[in-house]
């Protein structure tokens, strides 16, 4: 179950606040302290980018102080974004070694033990930044890992079955069915990787 929206605008507030700093780490991953109220997850550029596509749907069910709130940090945020683009860059090219290898590993377990499959909703967030995270990355996936992450995906989707957006519903509007398609369906028998 995803967070509260109340908890997510919290958590990205904070983590706005860290991110200067936090760019100019060579951390990929950062605790947040404190963190906020309903939501202990660590700074990430991935969390970050998922947080803000939540937020960013959600933001018209917020009350109007809470809208505003909202729309200011998502303003920040692609403030920040564009005036630190190379070390976003560079953090996403970071942190997408570590997404591919929670998938594999994921999916690997996937093959092996095919009650997993009820742990997709969850584990198919490192999917979705590994494609969040190269729209951003200064480099792209290449040799080995690209073979890795394409040999996956033709094997998940010969897995796939369904057409329900495996989310809450209100988060379809962020991830359309036709580029982020593993959202789109749940793996019905062993996925090889």
């Amino acid at each position: 179950m995803a967070p509260a929206p109340e908890a997510q605008l919290a958590w990205f507030s904070a983590a706005l606040q860290e991110l200067p700093a936090f760019l100019g780490s060579s951390d990929v991953f950062r605790p947040l302290h404190p963190p906020p109220s309903g939501m202990a997850q660590d700074l990430s550029l991935g969390g970050l980018l998922l947080v803000s596509d939540s937020l960013s749907v959600r933001a018209a069910s917020f009350d109007p102080l809470r809208r505003g709130e909202c729309e200011k940090a998502l303003r920040q945020w692609e403030s920040l974004h564009a005036d630190r683009a190379a070390a976003v860059g560079a953090k996403a090219t970071a942190e997408i070694p570590h997404r591919l290898n929670l998938w594999l590993a994921y999916l690997q377990d996937l093959a092996e033990k095919p009650a997993a499959a009820s742990d997709y909703s969850i584990e198919v967030r490192h999917r979705v930044l590994l494609d969040r995270l190269g729209e951003m990355a200064s480099a792209t996936l290449e040799g080995k890992r690209a073979m890795a992450l394409e040999a996956a995906d033709r094997d998940l989707r010969s897995h796939l079955r369904g057409e329900a957006f495996v989310w809450d519903a209100p988060l379809a509007g962020a991830y359309p069915r036709q580029r982020f398609w593993y959202l789109y369906g749940r793996p019905v028998a062993a996925a090889r990787v």
